[in-house]
């Protein structure tokens, strides 16, 4: 899930994927503050000792810490763009270097599509590599272990240890939902590549098929190809789409028996409703960082 080999060959977008951690965990630090916030007026609206002058310094608070969270989360994405920004110079680079040092002789290693395509799609990844996966990777495993104690010291342990111990169910279901999806882009990536370098083979010889009178015959054959093609991505979107559904039953689910055991514990009067409001408004967030990670 983490290769050292591409972070040593990039390390100027360390200190960007570091600052894209550091803002997130700023965010995370807000959204606690406002809920906490909320939390505490709720239980003063309960105990009746609520007074109208209370009202304006949590809405003063509240949307102070919403411009916050808008400004932490555009610096982040800042951060994520720099990040992948520097790693796609020094891939072009490297790929550029490649092309020259190789010269005419390229096409006794890859046929043109293959080159390009492997090129283009190489860059591409990278750079959400380094510009999203990264920092969500360690933010995803930190921040759960930060609220783990935030849920504890704060309300209860229990909930703290089932809301944890359900966070790892949404790699597990990545990994499961992997394994399946390996054959299937095995597929795609094949006839990908094959539907490339046919539609490049037959476009470079269309004069010859004209004389020949074959052009309608590989016409067919494109379209024969195009089907099987259409049938694959539709195979893997399929695929995609059953791993999201996974992933947010995993997730919400996970978030509701943190719930309920939270109003559980109130309703025998373990917790006050205090920790309750804070619980249920913060327990998505225990599942959100590896959601977004599993994206």
């Amino acid at each position: 899930m983490f290769d050292k080999r591409l972070m040593q060959m990039c390390p100027e977008s360390r200190k960007y994927i570091a600052g894209n951690i550091i803002l997130q965990f700023l965010e995370l630090c807000l959204s606690t503050a406002m809920i906490l916030i909320i939390a505490a007026s709720v239980q003063k609206l309960y105990d009746g000792s609520w007074q109208a002058e209370d009202l304006v310094r949590p809405a003063a608070v509240i949307a102070i810490t919403v411009i916050l969270r808008f400004f932490t989360a555009k610096y982040a994405v800042r951060m994520s763009y720099l990040a992948s920004r520097t790693v796609k110079q020094v891939m072009r680079e490297r790929i550029y270097s490649k092309l020259l040092r190789l010269g005419t002789s390229y096409r006794e290693h890859a046929d043109t599509a293959e080159l390009v395509q492997e090129s283009v799609e190489g860059v591409d990844q990278l750079e959400s590599y380094f510009g999203q996966y990264v920092p969500q990777f360690f933010y995803a495993f930190m921040a759960p272990i930060a609220l783990f104690f935030l849920f504890g010291f704060g309300g209860s342990w229990r909930v703290a240890s089932v809301l944890l111990i359900c966070v790892p169910l949404i790699p597990a279901a990545i990994v499961m939902v992997q394994k399946i999806a390996k054959k299937i882009l095995a597929k795609y990536w094949g006839q990908y590549t094959r539907l490339g370098s046919t539609f490049l083979e037959n476009l470079q010889g269309m004069t010859t098929l004209k004389i020949y009178q074959a052009d309608g015959f590989k016409n067919e054959e494109m379209n024969r190809e195009s089907e099987l093609f259409r049938k694959v991505t539709m195979a893997v979107l399929t695929m995609q789409l059953n791993s999201i559904v996974i992933m947010d039953l995993v997730a919400y689910g996970g978030a509701a028996v943190g719930i309920l055991l939270a109003v559980r514990s109130f309703v025998r009067g373990e917790l006050g409703l205090f920790n309750v409001i804070f619980m249920i408004l913060l327990s998505a967030e225990f599942f959100l960082p590896m959601r977004r990670l599993g994206s």
